[in-house]
């Protein structure tokens, strides 16, 4: 069997006896509750009797003196106990209105009596009003008061005698219950805190066990990020060098076209101009073919500065970024019929040569990416020094990057931009504006990309 299986049933175990304490908990509980209402009932029946007998004997006892000594005082008792009499009877009632057929018989039988017991006390005190005490005293001494006083007081001695039994084996059968179901608690407790135990050392093992793993787990995750970051450092690397490779190479054929093909095509034009002198005459048919050349070998030279210009801006190398900045961004504008703002630096930048052709190149193919995508009418760009950071932000109005942005983030164009950001350990953020287009922001660092002045 299993960890997991293991504390399934550990669980199921624990919570199997949690549930019979709880059962046995509240079978105790309800049996103390029925010992209690018991108890409590036949308290309530014993002081109903007790109240009819004490009622009884005052209403006895308030007659005789009055009686005997003819003071009205001695009538104020029995009056209290006559008006209480019925209630009391009813309150009786009430109370043993639950028990057994012969006890309920017995109940009425001490009411039957009380109230007879009353009117003979009542026929007493009329006797003495209407014919004197002799009368009176006559009748108290006829053994029917006495009777009915002796089987009232039988009658409630023995429901009495009984109710006490009630209560006593009420009170028994709670502490026998009470025993057995401490008995069972004390039990269900013990396998309860054994259980639990069990269950904490089998869950601190699974727990162990679960942080071993989770460590082995860290220690493959942080072997493979080491793996991932010396991978991802060498493609960078890689990258970068590619980049100042493809840039070397940009430069060579620049100069190659420029000095080579700038030169033939030259000489191309000055020979043909030379022939024209010779042997152009006056035939317009001749005339036109020189024309038509003489455009042709034009074309090819503006031609060759434009390529030239793409692979190697000669104003970068010759008057710095700047200068370079303001014709890329002029030429490209001018093609697409755009409004270009632009903001730089009142003082000359020195910047790495590394560093200017990466800023020239992410202008560019900021620039590129806004005439093929954007759709746009306005460009904004901006070269500002920021505290120790060299900040290069582009702008336009038009349709803004894609919704997906991991359409945006897939693009080749934008990933060149922030690796040639991150080789210098710069920051590169593409976003898209609120009020529409698209901003290109590049932060390098001053220190990185400033180049060190020789001192002389």
């Amino acid at each position: 069997m299993n960890s997991a299986a293991r504390q399934l049933l550990l669980v199921g175990l624990l919570l199997a006896t949690v549930i019979g304490l709880f059962v046995a908990a509240e079978s105790g509980q309800g049996q103390l509750a029925e010992a209690s209402r018991r108890v409590e009932r036949s308290a309530r029946r014993s002081n109903a009797l007790g109240e009819i007998l004490r009622v009884l004997i005052q209403a006895e006892s308030g007659q005789r003196g009055y009686l005997l000594l003819g003071e009205p005082n001695y009538l104020l008792p029995y009056q209290e106990a006559l008006a209480k009499v019925e209630p009391d009877l009813r309150e009786l009632d009430a109370a043993f209105a639950t028990s057994d057929a012969p006890t309920r018989a017995s109940v009425a039988e001490i009411g039957s009596l009380s109230r007879a017991k009353f009117t003979e006390m009542g026929e007493t005190l009329d006797l003495y009003r209407n014919h004197g005490r002799t009368s009176a005293i006559e009748l108290m001494r006829t053994d029917f008061g006495y009777r009915a006083m002796s089987q009232i007081t039988e009658r409630v001695r023995q429901i009495q005698r009984a109710e006490a039994d009630d209560m006593l084996q009420a009170s028994r059968a709670w502490r026998t219950d009470r025993t057995v179901s401490f008995a069972i608690m004390s039990a269900a407790l013990a396998s309860s805190l054994f259980l639990v135990l069990l269950l904490r050392r089998v869950v601190l093992r699974y727990m162990s066990s679960k942080e071993r793993e989770a460590e082995r787990l860290a220690e493959r995750q942080a072997e493979l990020e080491r793996v991932v970051k010396r991978r991802t450092e060498d493609l960078s690397e890689l990258s970068t060098h590619l980049q100042s490779l493809a840039e070397q190479e940009k430069s060579a054929l620049s100069r190659e076209l420029h000095d080579e093909l700038g030169g033939l095509l030259v000489a191309a034009r000055m020979d043909v101009s030379w022939i024209e002198e010779r042997v152009g005459g006056s035939d317009p048919e001749l005339l036109t073919h020189f024309k038509r050349l003489q455009d042709a070998l034009l074309e090819g030279v503006d031609l060759k500065r434009r390529v030239v210009e793409n692979l190697r801006p000669t104003l970068l190398d010759n008057l710095g970024l700047i200068p370079a900045l303001r014709w890329q961004v002029a030429d490209s504008c001018g093609r697409a019929g755009l409004v270009c703002v632009e903001h730089y630096p009142p003082a000359p930048l020195n910047l790495l040569p590394e560093a200017s052709i990466a800023i020239f190149r992410i202008v560019q193919e900021s620039l590129t990416n806004i005439l093929k995508h954007a759709n746009a009418r306005n460009v904004e760009l901006a070269v500002e020094s920021q505290g120790n950071w060299l900040v290069v932000t582009v702008r336009d109005d038009g349709v803004g990057l894609p919704d997906d942005r991991r359409e945006a983030l897939r693009s080749h164009g934008l990933s060149a931009m922030r690796h040639r950001a991150a080789a210098l350990d710069g920051q590169f953020r593409a976003s898209r504006l609120a009020a529409g287009g698209t901003q290109i922001e590049v932060r390098l660092p001053l220190e990185r990309i400033t180049a060190t002045v020789p001192a002389y």
